[in-house]
């Protein structure tokens, strides 16, 4: 599915976006450069604990996404999803912040970044996973962004799979940015992020070509949003 594509190149470009959030976490973890297959092990288990956190949140999204389609709204649902993305693209160009001021929300983020400094103090394969796992909660925009879109797949498991592409589209970047430290980030950083704008643009335009249901294969595929009819005897 094409949607199902652009949760890839949303993860990799959008990555771009995580090296000013998510990287100096990746930097900050003990390195353990005299076994390449023990650093390489613990940067896999950190990266996978992220997607499959992203996963997790992407199944809610889904869920919730089903019961709207149950009601035969989806295609609505996926127009919206589209223009809310695009907005957010065009309001924010591209600073995706993700700030919350909810002060629950505000003492829940601070309980796990408490907990993630607790977890930077050792370096392993469970530790590294623990902290992606936690990473993958902390506020993000662009994570945003991209449940919104998993909303639009309408189904449980369509939206884990969308947040589980984003996050895989992340390991790239998120490995580069490890491996290279703090020399990684330079202007190359500043040059590609003015794609993630553009990206948003383009995944908000295929959910609303989806949601238009012109009946073309994979772009805008005829969504069945009509409800059975209730039969009285």
């Amino acid at each position: 599915m094409l949607l199902l594509g652009t949760a890839l190149a949303f993860g990799f470009f959008g990555s771009l976006h995580c090296l000013g959030m998510c990287a100096p976490i990746a930097w900050a973890v003990p390195q353990n450069e005299k076994k390449k297959k023990v650093w390489v092990a613990n940067r896999l288990a950190y990266n996978s604990g992220r997607m499959i956190t992203y996963s997790f949140l992407g199944a809610i999204a889904g869920l919730f996404g089903e019961m709207l389609s149950m009601a035969g709204v989806q295609q609505g649902l996926s127009v919206l999803a589209g223009a809310t993305i695009i907005i957010g693209a065009l309001l924010l160009n591209g600073k995706l912040s993700g700030n919350i001021r909810i002060k629950p929300l505000q003492r829940l983020f601070l309980s796990i970044k408490v907990r993630i400094g607790g977890l930077l103090k050792t370096s392993n394969f469970k530790s590294n996973l623990s902290l992606g796992l936690l990473n993958g909660l902390l506020p993000c925009g662009l994570v945003y962004m991209a449940l919104v879109a998993a909303i639009s797949m309408g189904t449980f498991y369509g939206g884990a799979a969308y947040m589980a592409l984003f996050g895989l589209g992340t390991f790239p970047m998120m490995l580069g940015a490890a491996y290279l430290g703090f020399s990684f980030k330079s202007n190359f950083t500043a040059t590609w992020l003015k794609f993630v704008p553009k990206l948003l643009v383009l995944v908000g335009l295929i959910l609303i070509l989806r949601g238009l249901n012109l009946g073309i294969p994979y772009a805008s595929p005829k969504l069945n949003s009509d409800m059975p009819e209730m039969v009285c005897d």
